[in-house]
């Protein structure tokens, strides 16, 4: 039992199963987020509507911590087991048919582990602009909840943040569109007959999630979506 807590397979499915949850976040996440085009009264209730959970709110965002942290533990696991295993041959060759994705996998991912962390700070915690973080709407039931509206609005007028913003959602789907295909790889789905399929798939769901997210900060700059009577 113990020779298999430490063996790559449960590291390939704790890699996998991760992976999945994380990716499933990402979708969600932009699903709730486009309904900033849908003005203040729709996503400040889907706002209000996830604190309403309560406790089940934390169970969540706990459970997506853990999923993160498994995920670069087994990452690193696997990394380190592929480099004492591979031969310097194959090492070299595998260098040469490298994309620039793969070869960016660990600086990306700091990227993007730092950039989680900032927009933590700035949207669920208002330590970044507190000045708009404090906000109040009422929706029309009646109910004045969180402006979640105008804290985008004024977030993405900041060059910075945009800019960070942007950077970091780029590297965000770098990293999706090689690890989809290297999950499915690690797992043994390596067929001449679906790589093509699974590669275009990486590269489909990357572009969609790519273009959701960034359409929310060139919404915003453009114009399309600006603050309205009864957004503060």
């Amino acid at each position: 039992m113990l020779g298999f807590l430490r063996s790559t397979i449960l590291s390939k499915i704790v890699m996998a199963v991760s992976g999945a949850a994380l990716v499933g976040f990402l979708i969600a996440h932009l699903t709730g987020n486009l309904l900033v085009f849908a003005g203040p009264e729709k996503i400040n209730a889907y706002g209000q509507g996830l604190r309403d959970l309560g406790p089940l709110l934390w169970v969540l965002r706990i459970g997506l911590l853990v999923a993160v942290a498994l995920h670069i533990i087994s990452s690193i696991f696997l990394a380190d087991k592929n480099r004492t295993a591979r031969p310097v041959s194959y090492s070299k060759k595998k260098s040469i048919q490298s994309t620039i994705a793969s070869r960016t996998m660990l600086f990306s991912g700091i990227t993007i582990l730092t950039f989680v962390a900032y927009h933590l700070l700035h949207y669920t915690y208002g330590i970044v602009q507190p000045e708009f973080y404090h906000g109040e709407y009422m929706l029309h039931d009646g109910r004045t909840v969180h402006d979640i509206y105008s804290m985008m609005i004024h977030g993405f007028t900041n060059p910075f943040i945009t800019v960070s913003y942007v950077l970091a959602v780029t590297f965000v789907c770098m990293h999706l569109n090689h690890a989809i295909a290297s999950a499915f790889q690690t797992l043994g789905f390596n067929h001449p007959k679906y790589n093509a399929k699974i590669k275009m798939f990486g590269v489909g769901l990357s572009a969609i999630l790519w273009v959701g997210y960034l359409s929310i900060p060139a919404g915003i700059m453009a114009g399309v979506v600006k603050l309205i009577e009864g957004a503060h």
